[in-house]
């Protein structure tokens, strides 16, 4: 039962890189994000909370920035240059990334095991990438823009970690207040230098009503609450899951089979995560 808030939302954020996808064909990326936290700013607001807001909090605002306005700049970009699947297999490294950050500045212990269960996962998202390159013919600065999505994944995780409350509703409203507030520069700046068009329709409407309700709102209560209940590693170590349901959704809904090398490396990724989760469970019982 402990599991089944994480479940939710690595399937509501496997569906997101696809909704996404089509936001972005017609909403420029950081105006894109902009609205979409809009959304759930004003979803979140209208749920019940038990105590009064706290807007002023360094790690609240740190959260926001890393968490909403740095991740999904440079995820939204990614995804105008690269596939959805590629996109979600880069972002999937962040528990390596997260592992390495705790094991320097947490001084958390990592068994020998688990570093090789995050190599395989990370050469399983090297297949992926290599299948986008053969197949895809996609742009190398996707890739580029979707591991500094990862990394600011990492320092969002740290930062909801130091929160006593960060699986609350009113600490959800509260990083998410941050993050629009830290986007608006960023979306003034895309206005003045690129002076982009923007194409409402029922695709990219229903897109971004899915991304701020469900996958913004829900689904930052629920990662939040997941850290609570199953420890930070072993939650940001769902990540990789996630590519898995982005892969079986794009080939769904775009018709497109998947190919041996992008098949190998779902694999492995999913090999990788399901060794160190174990190993990670068992330092937690012996520990």
């Amino acid at each position: 039962m402990k599991y089944i808030p994480l479940v939710i939302v690595t399937i509501l954020w496997g569906l997101s890189f696809i909704a996404t996808k089509i936001v972005v064909k017609d909403i420029p990326p950081l105006t894109a994000a902009f609205f979409r936290f809009l959304i759930a700013l004003f979803a979140l607001y209208f749920l019940p909370r038990k105590r009064n807001i706290s807007l002023f909090n360094k790690h609240k605002i740190l959260a926001g920035f890393w968490g909403i306005t740095a991740y999904f700049a440079a995820e939204n970009f990614a995804l105008k240059l690269t596939s959805p699947t590629n996109a979600a297999m880069i972002v999937s490294t962040a528990p390596i990334w997260y592992v390495l950050f705790t094991q320097l500045f947490h001084k958390k212990k990592t068994k020998i095991i688990q570093y090789i269960a995050s190599i395989v996962a990370l050469i399983g998202v090297a297949l992926v990438i290599l299948n986008g390159k053969i197949y895809l013919k996609v742009n190398s600065l996707g890739d580029f823009l979707a591991f500094s999505a990862a990394f600011s994944w990492v320092f969002y995780t740290h930062h909801v970690t130091k929160l006593k409350d960060h699986s609350s509703l009113t600490a959800i409203f509260e990083i998410t207040f941050w993050g629009i507030i830290t986007l608006i520069p960023f979306s003034i700046f895309e206005y003045i230098f690129f002076k982009p068009k923007l194409n409402f329709n029922m695709s990219s409407i229903f897109g971004l009503l899915y991304l701020g309700i469900f996958c913004s709102a829900l689904g930052y209560f629920l990662w939040n609450k997941s850290i609570e209940v199953l420890g930070d590693r072993s939650t940001t170590n769902a990540v990789y899951l996630i590519p898995l349901v982005t892969a079986v959704s794009e080939a769904l809904i775009f018709k497109q089979i998947p190919t041996l090398l992008l098949i190998s490396g779902i694999i492995l990724v999913v090999l990788g995560l399901y060794v160190f989760e174990k190993f990670e469970e068992r330092g937690e019982i012996h520990g």
